[in-house]
């Protein structure tokens, strides 16, 4: 995903015109488990990789996407996800 999906010009149009990125690294370094344990109260999911459209200031979820996709099935899940939350 981060090598070829999220650099593509439309995903990564999508990206810097609507979104600030956080990550959570939940599969090693010292905040591994402290980023786990927050990725499962977000999603409800253990899933690797994980994504989730969240609007900053009221943390409501617009989506969440679990697992691999090409480019145009991740721009459309950010499309219907800013969608879902009125952005």
């Amino acid at each position: 995903m981060e090598g070829k999906v999220l650099p593509s010009p439309a995903v990564a149009a999508e990206l810097t015109s609507n979104f600030i990125e956080a990550r959570l690294h939940a599969d090693l370094g010292s905040y591994a488990k402290t980023a786990q344990a927050l990725r499962e109260e977000l999603t409800g999911s253990v899933a690797l990789p994980i994504y989730v459209v969240m609007d900053p200031e009221t943390g409501e979820v617009g989506g969440i996407l679990e697992g691999l996709r090409f480019a145009p099935d991740f721009q459309d899940f950010l499309t219907e996800s800013r969608a879902k939350l009125g952005m």
